[in-house]
């Protein structure tokens, strides 16, 4: 619990530097870094890491995609899609005695899914600017981890009833309503904050509260979705984590599998219904 609290907290000091960069391409770097160890993290498990001309084009796939947000080489982005597909396929044909198609087809659906999805905090950036971008990205982020950590000590302190004990057997019922509730706290609290900080800025925002609140069941939902998911891939792979980068807490992967679920939720809810608007 120790090493876990101390991590979590050397963590928040990092995202906090990493905001400072938030409105440049720093930010981008951050996210590539991020999109290019969570793949090889899930190769790594999978053993697919040992074809190294799958790894290098998967790994080199994910860390350019954060950079195709910016209009600039956005077009450019079918005839990437269209490359790594077709090198896929060529590497295909070359170790088609070692490789099956489903294993190639679960590392392309796995490196499109965390590059898609981790790039879609730069879409956010992009679309919302830096006081509708940050309010959101905090609600992404939130929406996974705090769901996680409510349902981690709920579950810890009451947890009795099995939730999905074939898939993770250490996550309860009453660890999902811990998460839930603890959710729709925290999107109250930030929203809270927000409005607050940026009112001392001269900024005034105003939250829609009724959607925060049920974006906030949603966003806890897409993130328990979004954990068993990697339980059960960590399972068939016979791992107890994707990585060790961060002790306590796991790999990449192992933190930012839930936020690969929330953070396009909270993305494509925005755009429809907006939750904040800056006056």
């Amino acid at each position: 619990m120790k090493q876990r609290l101390m991590t979590a907290a050397i963590g928040m000091v990092v995202l906090a530097i990493v905001l400072l960069f938030f409105e440049t391409i720093g930010f981008n770097i951050v996210i590539a870094i991020l999109a290019m160890l969570a793949v090889h993290e899930v190769l790594l498990a999978t053993k697919f890491i040992e074809n190294k001309s799958l790894a290098v084009v998967c790994i080199l796939f994910a860390g350019g995609i954060p950079f195709f947000t910016m209009p600039a080489v956005f077009r450019l982005l079918p005839l990437i899609c269209y490359t790594f597909i077709f090198a896929l396929f060529v590497i295909l044909l070359l170790t088609h005695r070692t490789m099956r198609i489903e294993q190639m087809g679960f590392a392309v659906f796995m490196t499109l899914c965390i590059s898609f999805s981790l790039t879609t905090a730069v879409n956010i950036r992009n679309g919302f600017g830096l006081q509708l971008g940050l309010f959101y990205l905090f609600l992404s982020l939130g929406g996974a981890w705090l769901t996680d950590s409510g349902a981690y000590f709920v579950g810890r302190a009451f947890g009795k009833h099995k939730l999905a004990p074939s898939i993770s057997p250490n996550k309860t019922i009453e660890g999902v309503f811990g998460g839930i509730t603890f959710n729709v706290v925290s999107f109250f609290l930030l929203s809270l904050a927000f409005t607050y900080i940026w009112g001392l800025s001269g900024v005034k925002m105003e939250v829609n509260y009724f959607r925060v609140f049920l974006v906030s069941l949603l966003s806890a939902g897409a993130s328990i979705v979004g954990d068993l998911s990697a339980s059960i891939i960590k399972r068939q792979c016979g791992v107890k984590d994707f990585g060790h980068i961060m002790p306590g807490h796991g790999g990449v992967m192992d933190r930012f599998d839930s936020v690969l679920f929330v953070m396009p939720l909270i993305y494509i809810i925005a755009n429809i219904a907006p939750l904040a608007v800056i006056k």
